[in-house]
């Protein structure tokens, strides 16, 4: 294994709610704190892929809550205390970034950031950090903002698309494709999808990204003023409340549309390696193994003539008969039944119960 780069940085956002995965993920402990694809939780399996691509703890910083500190620093014991960024509220992704990169940039001028969210699946680590360096030298060379795009296996509606424009040529000898990025494309229906698979230079845009720590402040300069400024003042602010007023100034907005779908110097780099954003009970399916009839279980089925089917339920008993392509997840206070085809509509359901009055539910 080659040395590890001491200027590379990861930052790891885990601060989101994981609110498709309705009702195992809720907003007192949601989906990166939980064990969905293994003993270990999506955070913790962060945590180690982290490490595989920095010099050591100490160049790794994680951006959460205020409200999950002490599950972070539980889940994460080696986690340095300086490193450990508290959001006083939710303001999406580019504020987070922003705060990071401040305090990346005053410990290390050449500083190089991998940006990954703390709630995805990756198996292939040793082709993870091979795309990662493909992408640190990317970013160096060309002063390019990368992200990797993952080649998609079937037209998924519940993903952005990045579509690749022309080959970037590279001087290093990596097997890994860098491309310009043409366009940026939101989640889209069926039918479009479908085409985005068949024109072959689509890819799923995994949410991860690299780049020196300088071009990704220069871009929040220029894009995003009002979110850079602020998070300069988040690295020297130690009040609390006085912290809480300056992030609370940040537009809450995502990198994607406030950077990545504005600047011009962005690349991808093709992602040759195994990824879920494990974003729904439908993801869940896809990436678990299988029993008798295409099932997966979470617990101890019962089923006759049923297929396709995922069963969360380890407290509980479930008996299925002739039905096909359901989630049914099982929490002890809530039973959810659900279309797999629909799961990612969870979020509706949500909406529903704040109306009726059950937020304790979520």
């Amino acid at each position: 294994m080659a040395p590890v780069d001491p200027s590379v940085y990861a930052v790891i956002m885990a601060g989101g709610g994981g609110t498709r995965f309705w009702p195992l993920s809720r907003q007192r402990k949601p989906k990166q704190f939980l064990s969905i694809a293994g003993e270990q939780s999506l955070l913790q399996t962060t945590w180690d892929r982290a490490l595989e691509i920095v010099s050591g703890p100490e160049n790794v910083i994680v951006v959460t809550a205020n409200d999950y500190e002490s599950m972070t620093i539980g889940q994460i014991p080696d986690l340095l205390q300086e490193n450990l960024l508290l959001e006083p509220q939710a303001r999406n992704t580019a504020p987070c970034i922003a705060w990071a990169t401040a305090a990346i940039r005053d410990r290390d001028a050449d500083a190089v950031e991998v940006v990954m969210p703390s709630d995805h699946l990756i198996t292939d680590v040793q082709a993870f950090r091979s795309a990662v360096t493909t992408a640190v030298d990317a970013s160096r060379e060309h002063g390019a903002l990368a992200t990797f795009g993952v080649s998609p296996r079937y037209p998924e509606t519940g993903y952005g698309y990045i579509e690749a424009g022309t080959t970037l040529s590279s001087t290093d000898d990596s097997s890994i494709e860098v491309f310009r990025v043409e366009n940026f494309r939101e989640k889209p229906d069926f039918e479009t999808a479908e085409g985005y698979v068949t024109a072959g230079n689509y890819y799923w845009n995994s949410g991860i990204f690299v780049w020196t720590a300088a071009e990704i402040w220069r871009s929040l300069e220029e894009h995003l003023p009002k979110v850079c400024s602020a998070g300069k003042r988040m690295v020297k602010e130690v009040d609390p409340e006085a912290r809480a007023v300056t992030y609370a100034e940040m537009p809450a907005i995502s990198i994607d549309f406030g950077v990545m779908e504005r600047a011009e110097n962005v690349v991808i780099v093709r992602a040759d390696f195994d990824w879920s954003d494990v974003g729904s009970w439908a993801a869940l399916h896809e990436v678990s193994v299988k029993s008798e009839g295409d099932n997966v279980a979470f617990g101890e089925i019962v089923q006759i003539d049923s297929t396709g089917n995922l069963v969360h339920a380890p407290d509980a008993r479930v008996v299925m008969l002739g039905v096909d392509n359901l989630a049914v997840v099982h929490t002890g206070d809530v039973v959810l039944v659900a279309s797999l085809e629909r799961s990612q509509d969870v979020k509706l359901l949500r909406e529903r119960l704040e109306v009726l009055g059950l937020d304790h539910l979520l």
